[in-house]
């Protein structure tokens, strides 16, 4: 039984189960990410389930069922979700920092007043500040409509009518950043965690460059590759266009056969998970999280720069951010000479 077989039946019995008992109390129960498009790996994707009920009263009874079901048939199926999800142990001290901040939570159930599906707005006050503030709700919301999958109940995805906004746009473009940086703090005391969230960083970012540039998403990790490909090489031009004082800023540096070389290894990763990580020491698994940085950091900027829109603001926020950058390494240089 190959990955996606075997998610396949988890998720067969898991809606058997909850709709079994919930029947009437059920909205509907929509997959998406990496399970939905048939990219699901074992021991390191995580799933992506939203279940909505019909009235608010039966939420918290529905979530408490529904995480008793899921992790029954984990052990049952040998998912191994508990490595991959943030509320599998909770004795573990980085799972609790994830669990707060909703990262690797394999399902969120909703209430009819929870979410406003027509505009891609979620209301639920619990993570309404992150919502607003972190999560890229535009973008998905835009994955759950076209590559999302219905597994139980009304179609909810025919409704969706999602407006991109500015800020949606950058928040798509900080999550794979912040990721990747999370990353690096991590690594010395949690290699494993750390390398597995550096790689899905990397991939996440080339999808969010790709929204951000308003190309399709949700088509599964080789289409998006070589969607990337096809727009990164147009990279060059762009850069001729950058004004000079741009230039010296070292992290704007582009090479495209280094970062499509870079992507790949980190798609290698992902397909290949056990075999990959045990070539890593915890000295490589440190430099592939600061890779990840620089990656996810490059891309979002020249992301940024290939827009059409607010190119003289953009060309000014840079420009105060590289000069900001220089202060700061002189500031550090000047501190350094007076104290060694």
């Amino acid at each position: 039984m190959d990955d996606q077989q075997r998610v396949q039946k988890f998720l067969d019995e898991f809606i058997s189960r909850l709709a079994r008992k919930f029947r009437k109390d059920l909205d509907f129960v929509l997959l998406f990410g990496s399970a939905a498009r048939g990219e699901w790996k074992r021991g390191i994707s995580d799933i992506d389930l939203i279940i909505q009920s019909k009235s608010q009263q039966k939420v918290e009874e529905i979530s408490k069922e529904a995480e008793k079901i899921f992790w029954e048939l984990d052990k049952k199926y040998d998912t191994r979700f508990r490595e991959a999800c943030s509320i599998g142990d909770t004795k573990d001290p980085l799972k609790k920092i994830l669990r707060k901040t909703r990262l690797y939570v394999p399902f969120e159930v909703f209430g009819p007043e929870d979410i406003d599906w027509i505009c891609g707005k979620i209301k639920k006050k619990e993570i309404l500040l992150g919502a607003e503030l972190i999560a890229p709700q535009s973008m998905l919301f835009l994955k759950m409509k076209y590559e999302g999958k219905v597994l139980y109940g009304r179609d909810i995805r025919k409704i969706i009518q999602v407006k991109k906004t500015w800020w949606e746009k950058i928040k798509s473009l900080l999550v794979p950043f912040w990721i990747a940086l999370f990353s690096t703090t991590i690594a010395l005391f949690f290699p494993k965690r750390a390398l597995k969230m550096a790689d899905k960083s990397v991939l996440y970012s080339i999808e969010s460059f790709l929204y951000f540039l308003d190309k399709p998403i949700g088509k599964g990790v080789s289409l998006t590759f070589d969607e990337f490909r096809k727009e990164i090489k147009k990279i060059a031009k762009t850069k001729s266009r950058i004004m000079g004082a741009v230039e010296v800023d070292f992290l704007l540096s582009f090479d495209y056969r280094k970062n499509t070389e870079f992507v790949k290894r980190a798609i290698q990763i992902k397909y290949n998970w056990p075999r990959e990580y045990e070539k890593f020491s915890r000295p490589e698994i440190l430099k592939f999280c600061w890779q990840s940085v620089f990656f996810t950091n490059t891309m979002n900027w020249h992301a940024i720069l290939r827009s059409e829109k607010n190119r003289a603001v953009l060309k000014a926020l840079i420009i105060l951010r590289t000069l900001l950058l220089v202060v700061l390494i002189i500031g550090i240089i000047y501190y350094l000479n007076k104290f060694i």
